[in-house]
């Protein structure tokens, strides 16, 4: 072995050794380029002349699967695009089609082979299109933020034109909305969406609606039992009768569920008035948004028996 690339490297250290082993390099790249191989290419299906009043359904195949053979330098170089199939429905009517495939139907290069095509014969169906005006719903998902509600929400325009198969047209009602997220919204949305095709071959027009969701704070009522009555102004001693009153408020939830009320809240006003016996309204130290409602008795006695000096 050892003289083999002795005399291996003599011959190459002559020039018509360098000459020679150019030339066995040059023949093992050229048989190496020139190699048959296999390979499957994913050919995109190109549907042209449709007529207006049909569409492709059911079984509708994007691409056909090619197992080509051939020299290397042809093979590994094909672009799908290039060997893209036609399919010509000029004149087709509505109903079942079927198409051959053979390796006449594509655009193969020569000294390349087709050794399969999948599928070999592309069925599919043309059904009648119609159009047809149907209104719009909004679609949500989520919900605003707790003590927040979904008080109002608006669509414009409020019906769409849909295109699609017919019979699927004629048991359509209304068109929805993608989902619009309002999960732990506590102000109001206003946004372009697009429409929802649930997975059919559906085509709308315009393709998008303007959306507005109007949310506001969450108002309830919540009643308070024998609230203890306070006093503020007073210049002697007194009593006041009841002790304690019933209250119901009205406002925002998230400040409502959080409120307690006592004699700091809820009281009378004593400020300026004389010994004797009178009759007063009660007075409220409340937040802003909270209104009373209801209040049991609506007056209430105070007798005030002494001034301090």
């Amino acid at each position: 072995m050892k003289e083999i690339w002795r005399q291996i490297g003599s011959t190459a250290s002559s020039n018509v050794g360098l000459a020679v082993l150019s030339f066995i390099i040059a023949l093992g790249l050229w048989i190496a380029g020139h190699r048959d191989i296999e390979r499957a290419i994913e050919v995109p299906v190109e549907f042209r002349n449709i007529p207006s009043d049909l569409m492709v359904l059911d079984n509708r195949v994007d691409y056909v699967v090619l197992r080509l053979s051939g020299p290397r330098t042809l093979v590994s170089t094909l672009d799908a695009d290039d060997l893209k199939l036609p399919v010509d429905l000029y004149g087709s009517k509505s109903g079942s089609l079927s198409f051959p495939l053979g390796p006449s139907s594509f655009n193969i290069p020569r000294g390349v082979t087709v050794a399969r095509i999948t599928p070999p014969i592309l069925h599919l169906r043309l059904d009648p299109v119609i159009k047809r005006e149907l209104p719009v719903s909004i679609r949500l998902s989520g919900k605003p933020l707790a003590g927040y509600k979904i008080e109002e929400t608006a669509v414009q325009p409020e019906s769409i034109s849909v295109r699609g198969p017919a019979d699927e047209i004629r048991r359509m009602s209304l068109v929805e909305t993608l989902p619009i997220d309002v999960e732990g919204s506590r102000s109001s949305i206003k946004r372009t969406v697009r429409l929802s095709t649930d997975g059919k071959p559906l085509s709308f027009m315009p393709e998008q609606v303007s959306v507005t969701i109007t949310i506001l704070e969450e108002d309830s009522i919540k009643d308070f039992k024998n609230v203890e009555i306070g006093a503020r102004g007073a210049s002697g001693d007194f009593v006041i009768t009841p002790k304690s009153a019933q209250v119901r408020l009205f406002g925002p939830r998230r400040i409502l569920d959080k409120l307690e009320l006592g004699a700091d809240q809820v009281y009378v006003d004593l400020d300026g008035l004389p010994p004797g016996e009178h009759s007063v309204h009660l007075k409220f130290d409340l937040p802003a948004e909270i209104k009373v409602a209801e209040q049991k008795p609506a007056h209430f006695k105070v007798k005030i028996s002494k001034s301090h000096s």
